[in-house]
């Protein structure tokens, strides 16, 4: 990896160029593809939000596509399907997200037309009110959907009062109540924040940063300060939908942060807790005794905080003997701990499926965005492999006791059960 400041950069490495307090510019040529790969990382999701703006951030990712200043709506979707690529944009709970792909020849329209989306969005009151109205039919739909609500509902439980338990699109309470001044306020804001310009594939460098300095050199930063969570133990919460016959539960509890030397250890003792097909949970839930069609267990790190857990789907006339084989598979890991050859196969499929990403340069421009963003650097692929090797099974088995407790588990359901029933089933 080479850190640059000038338009110089070093052939089939990672270069990293800092355009302006805020702007970092990291690139990877792959002179043998026919397209290049780019993402826009702005630092800025729900968290950022205030109670009553939840929700904010997603719908101005939507209006940033609803017309600039010089095109309309349709005309951006015009020229993006009239070049032939992918263009896509989403929110996360700490970053808005653009990503898109099209041949190398198209380059420069596509990054004119970022920052034109990025700097000069209309944020028209007409379009606004439509949209709106898209983003309350995104959340009334998200509620009817157990295997998403469930984890809304987990969040929540998990960190309480914290931005961090906001629902990513918001409610409805909170997207009805916009209006144009309030979304231009955070607009203006969206504009100030950090941003990591990721690119791979085939392209021309100094074409990319002189573009890039044009564009970003006069960038200003606002000051923010996030307060990091403090996540709960314990907490049960249920939606009660009676004419559901499938319950959708989550266990789960705070992990570690994207800056966890950990994070490896933990990676791995999910792989092997539900990660897999060959996976404690897999084995003892659906493949022994057909109990689940879908479980799977979870990491997530973010800046300051992390989620760790396992999901499952059931009928309700087999929750409770599910709940039986979760305590026995948890018993025996904490009593036996995961066995060597588990956590060596944890490494090869872990390891394997992070090197055949590499085959998509979205992939490698995915992940040279999210680690700049959170580690300001970009990790070469082999110390990540080694890092991964390295671990010991006793090392993962440390962390056993911490991260499989059902009794410190937060937990979340949806379906035709009561608090009182997955407490009992759980906890006793």
């Amino acid at each position: 990896m080479t850190r640059v400041e000038s338009i110089s950069p070093e052939a089939n490495k990672t270069n990293i160029a800092s355009i302006a307090p805020g702007v970092t510019l990291v690139t990877e040529h792959l002179a043998r593809f026919f397209s290049f790969s780019l993402g826009f990382f702005i630092n800025f999701g729900s968290r950022d939000e205030s109670t009553y703006d939840n929700g904010m951030v997603h719908l101005l990712e939507h209006m940033l596509f609803k017309g600039t200043t010089n095109r309309s709506s349709l005309d951006i979707v015009k020229l993006i399907e009239g070049l032939g690529g992918s263009f896509d944009a989403y929110t996360t709970k700490e970053n808005l997200i653009i990503v898109t792909k099209f041949l190398s020849e198209h380059f420069t329209r596509i990054f004119d037309l970022i920052a034109e989306l990025l700097f000069e969005s209309r944020i028209a009151p007409k379009e606004l009110k439509k949209e709106k109205s898209v983003i309350l039919e995104e959340i009334k739909t998200n509620i009817e959907d157990p295997a998403d609500y469930v984890f809304d509902i987990f969040f929540r439980a998990l960190y309480g009062n914290h931005p961090m338990a906001r629902p990513i699109a918001g409610t409805v309470k909170s997207v009805s109540s916009y209006d144009a001044a309030r979304t231009k306020f955070y607009y203006k804001r969206l504009k100030q924040q950090p941003i990591v310009i990721a690119l791979s594939g085939d392209f021309n460098y100094k074409e990319v940063y002189r573009l890039t300095k044009k564009t970003f050199s006069r960038h200003v930063l606002e000051k923010r300060k996030r307060l990091a969570p403090t996540g709960r133990y314990g907490q049960v919460k249920v939606h009660r939908k009676k004419e559901s016959a499938q319950v959708h539960v989550v266990l789960g509890s705070t992990g570690v942060d994207f800056l966890s030397p950990q994070r490896y250890r933990l990676s791995l003792l999910n792989m092997a807790f539900g990660g897999g097909m060959s996976s404690r949970l897999f084995q003892g839930l659906r493949e022994r005794h057909g109990l689940v069609y879908n479980v799977q267990s979870f990491i997530d790190l973010y800046s300051d905080c992390g989620i760790t857990g396992f999901y499952f789907t059931c009928d309700k006339k087999n929750l409770r003997k599910v709940a039986e084989q979760v305590k026995e598979i948890i018993r025996k890991i904490n009593n036996t701990g995961f066995t060597k050859d588990e956590i060596e196969l944890a490494k090869t499929y872990l390891s394997g499926n992070l090197l055949l990403s590499f085959e998509s340069s979205t992939n490698r421009m995915l992940r040279m965005g999210r680690e700049m963003t959170y580690l300001n650097t970009v990790t070469p692929i082999t110390k990540i492999i080694t890092n991964i090797k390295c671990v010991k099974a006793t090392e993962v088995n440390d962390l056993n006791h911490k991260y499989l407790d059902l009794n410190k588990y937060v937990i979340a359901a949806v379906g035709p059960v009561s608090q009182r029933e997955i407490e009992d089933l759980f906890r006793s």
